[in-house]
């Protein structure tokens, strides 16, 4: 739970301004309200988080397409899918989440507030925040596309206002998460179609000798189908794609 709740707040620090604004004054245990603001903001942003910021999103992409080329319509069902994208999730992100937790240890063991919602929570968890944004920003970086990073921070430079266009450098997060987000769709999209072309040959072959036979009142899927699943058991499909995701990570 402790590595979950590192992923609060990213939304927020990609500018020193916010980082300013939601400092505790010295001395003061009853952080501000914009301080407040942001630890609300980023429970409540929190399930968005962990399927934005991590491997889940391309995963369970291309587990989808698979299930959409077998033409098996709800099998597996969507909670077992999205059970096996979130088990991938935490074998490809333990990395990044451990690293997260060591930079952050000190804050952790030292300064916990003895309540959760007491009034040293929120500075707290901005701290941590803060402490461990480094590893994440590592991940999103190393997984997100060059042109997809210049193309952001051309965008948020042409249509941020001043301070903040000067102050944007392509390792903030308001750069990265959305080149990071655009690159996985890009990408799951991409293994999608190599996924796609077996199933599309043998769908054109079988409705080709259904024609060809005269039997056109015979639906091709209830030839393809079989076949199509006796292809996936040969190859292991579904191990191999599930192996090759994780492995696809930097």
């Amino acid at each position: 739970m402790r590595i979950l709740l590192l992923c609060l707040l990213f939304f927020f620090s990609g500018t020193e301004l916010f980082a300013q604004a939601a400092t505790v004054s010295p001395g003061s245990l009853d952080p501000s309200m914009v301080t407040k603001l942001a630890v609300l903001a980023g429970l409540s942003l929190l399930p968005f988080a962990i399927m934005l910021l991590t491997s889940f999103m391309k995963i369970i992409v291309v587990l989808s397409l698979l299930r959409q080329a077998l033409g098996v319509q709800n099998t597996p069902p969507n909670q077992v899918l999205n059970g096996i994208a979130l088990l991938i999730t935490i074998y490809v992100m333990f990395p990044v989440g451990l690293a997260m937790y060591t930079a952050s240890e000190d804050v952790i063991k030292t300064r916990a507030p003895t309540g959760v919602f007491s009034p040293e929570a929120a500075p707290f968890i901005l701290e941590v925040v803060d402490k461990a944004k480094e590893p994440l920003k590592g991940f999103l970086d190393r997984n997100c596309s060059v042109k997809h990073v210049t193309s952001f921070y051309k965008l948020a430079y042409k249509m941020f206002p001043e301070p903040y266009k000067s102050q944007l450098k392509p390792t903030d997060f308001i750069i990265l998460i959305p080149s990071f987000i655009t690159s996985q769709l890009k990408t799951s999209f991409e293994i999608g179609v190599l996924i796609y072309l077996p199933f599309f040959v043998i769908d054109l072959v079988v409705s080709n000798i259904l024609l060809a036979m005269g039997m056109m009142m015979l639906s091709p899927l209830t030839i393809a189908l079989p076949i199509k699943l006796l292809l996936l058991v040969l190859v292991d499909g579904w191990t191999v794609l599930i192996q090759g995701l994780a492995l696809s990570f930097k």
